[in-house]
């Protein structure tokens, strides 16, 4: 949760500085796609503290269990690796590696986390 948190604060500085629409994909979809899987992991984790069981509820916090899986792609692809691409073809600053390594290390780290949240559930069936 910290990694998405650090993530959210970085898409509401992007937002402050460049207003919603301007930072369309960048500020806004880290911020947003941040609390809204923050949200899904936390339903995620609430329905494998449940036990087994049928219900429609199960059944919509696993499919929003794909949101914290589709977030850290996004922050690997385009915060991180899009961001190392650009030190290439734009030109090199120190503040474009920080941010690419920053991206592409954390956002594995998210991966990674959730990841193992949901080898739990396997673990616990």
């Amino acid at each position: 949760m910290l990694g998405i948190a650090l993530f959210i604060l970085y898409g509401a500085y992007r937002m402050t500085q460049e207003g919603v629409w301007p930072s369309w994909p960048n500020g806004t979809i880290l911020l947003g796609g941040g609390v809204v899987s923050m949200a899904f992991v936390v339903l995620y984790m609430r329905s494998i503290e449940d036990g087994p069981g049928r219900s429609w509820a199960k059944a919509a916090s696993a499919f929003g269990g794909l949101i914290p899986y589709l977030y850290p792609l996004y922050v690997i692809g385009y915060v991180g690796i899009w961001s190392l691409i650009q030190l290439v073809t734009v030109g090199f600053t120190w503040s474009g590696l920080g941010a690419g390594m920053f991206g592409v290390i954390f956002g594995y780290r998210i991966l990674k986390t959730f990841y193992d949240i949901t080898e739990l559930s396997t673990a616990k069936a």
